[in-house]
């Protein structure tokens, strides 16, 4: 069963094309890691227990993808 978080991350990723997911296992097999991902992170085992800190997760997410484009734009080197 998902928690709110990840019922409206499944509602809204890929345009809505994981509407049908109805839990982790089925996310797993959706055969999209970043989905899978964000259905995990969103967990209530996982801790995440208030829209805040779904959103404090989200934000680190993008940030680490953010991160990882500019390094790549660099030619993989990090940042100084």
């Amino acid at each position: 069963m998902l928690n709110p978080f990840q019922r409206a991350c499944a509602d809204v990723y890929g345009g809505g094309d994981f509407a049908h997911v109805q839990n982790v296992e089925e996310a797993r097999e959706a055969g999209d890691t970043l989905f899978a991902f964000l259905m995990i992170e969103l967990a209530s085992t996982e801790g995440c227990d208030s829209a805040e800190e779904a959103v404090r997760r989200l934000d680190m997410a993008i940030a680490d993808i953010q991160g990882l484009a500019e390094a790549l734009q660099r030619g993989g080197r990090p940042a100084r």
